[in-house]
């Protein structure tokens, strides 16, 4: 898939989660949408931004890895019912899980804890693409306020000598 369509995909996605949890109200849930749009629009106007593809595309890889790895740090846990218990990492997408069912609390922890993890790969992958979003917006918003701030965005004016 070319860089064009993977902008619009990730434009179009990034607005499809924003108008879909818009009644959430958690900033979070908010950056993970306006990650995407804003990555998606950096693919789209890449040629226009003139952005360095050696720095930029590693950078947002690494981002798009460790983001993935720090968000195992975010963690759920639940019990439930007659009785489970549940435990989920990975942020903003639930990816790794464990969990049990049994007579007490107590026994579905013990259940839960001995099963072991289960990745979910479909919403690891999910979170790769948005912290690597997510890196990307980061990173082209430094190259672009570097640029700013040297001028190389100031409007070229006529040597009247020439």
């Amino acid at each position: 898939m070319g860089r064009l369509a993977v902008g619009v995909l990730g434009l179009l996605g990034g607005a499809f989660w924003l108008v879909m949890t818009l009644s959430e109200g958690d900033p979070r849930v908010t950056a993970a949408g306006a990650a995407a749009v804003l990555g998606g629009l950096i693919l789209l106007f890449w040629d226009r931004l003139r952005l360095p593809a050696r720095i930029v595309v590693p950078a947002a890889v690494a981002g798009g890895l460790i983001g993935t790895v720090a968000g195992l740090a975010a963690r759920g846990i639940s019990t439930c019912c007659m009785f489970g218990w549940s435990e989920g990492r990975g942020w903003p997408f639930v990816w790794l899980t464990r969990g049990g069912v049994a007579d007490t609390p107590d026994e579905a922890r013990r259940l839960g804890i001995e099963e072991g993890w289960t990745a979910i790969p479909f919403r690891m992958l999910a979170d790769v693409v948005l912290w690597s979003y997510a890196s990307l917006v980061l990173i082209v918003g430094v190259l672009v306020l570097t640029r700013v701030l040297r001028g190389h965005f100031a409007p070229k004016v006529p040597d009247p000598a020439g």
